[in-house]
């Protein structure tokens, strides 16, 4: 497993720097001590294909499956969806004070940050057009097109997070949104690691 610690942080909580959501920990209980009734502790196909829940010190976080490596390419970064709300001081990430911040350091493990909705929809028509476009900024516009789909997620705190995910079946891509619209800046690679990337066909 690889360590959170090697990646960054971009606009929205999404891609890492420092230990200050603690140290992945295998898990059989994917709540990560959160209450069962609230802690979504599985993924939707296909996302699952690409993501697992993973357990640290302070609660779920969301990273590639094994066998699948997200990396933001330009910075060579792990990427991993944080549960727990963060902040940027200099150089390092924090985590913002929210409902479990009292309880977690209290040493009372129901404190630990979770989901409490995970949503995997696939897109089509103008929805993926528009995010399609933004994500494809720069790239080839021969390449054949993949499929796309929308990750709509909820944290403990009531703070919502989405990106796209697109699939082009040996690899993947996906990219940050916010309600102002996507960005393009915030794009990663999902890469497997059992497998070259093999490209789409190109459109007729």
């Amino acid at each position: 497993m690889w360590n959170l610690s090697k990646a960054l942080l971009f606009g929205i909580p999404m891609i890492v720097l420092g230990s200050s959501v603690g140290s992945p920990i295998a898990a059989e209980d994917m709540t990560c001590g959160a209450p069962v009734s609230e802690a979504v502790t599985t993924l939707p196909a296909p996302l699952g294909k690409w993501a697992q829940i993973i357990c640290t010190d302070t609660g779920q976080v969301i990273t590639g499956q094994e066998g699948w490596l997200w990396v933001e390419p330009t910075r060579h970064a792990i990427v991993i969806i944080p549960s727990q709300n963060l902040r940027m001081a200099g150089n390092e990430t924090k985590i913002k004070p929210d409902p479990a911040k009292a309880m977690l350091e209290s040493g009372n493990d129901t404190g630990k940050s979770y989901f409490t909705k995970i949503e995997f929809t696939k897109v089509k028509g103008e929805e993926f057009d528009k995010a399609y476009e933004t994500f494809h900024s720069g790239f080839d516009q021969n390449d054949g097109k993949p499929a796309a789909y929308r990750l709509d997620l909820q944290t403990m705190s009531g703070k919502e997070i989405r990106l796209y995910m697109f699939d082009y079946f040996t690899y993947g891509w996906g990219m940050a949104c916010s309600p102002d619209g996507c960005d393009k800046a915030s794009r990663f690679v999902m890469l497997n690691t059992h497998e070259d990337p093999k490209k789409l066909p190109q459109p007729i």
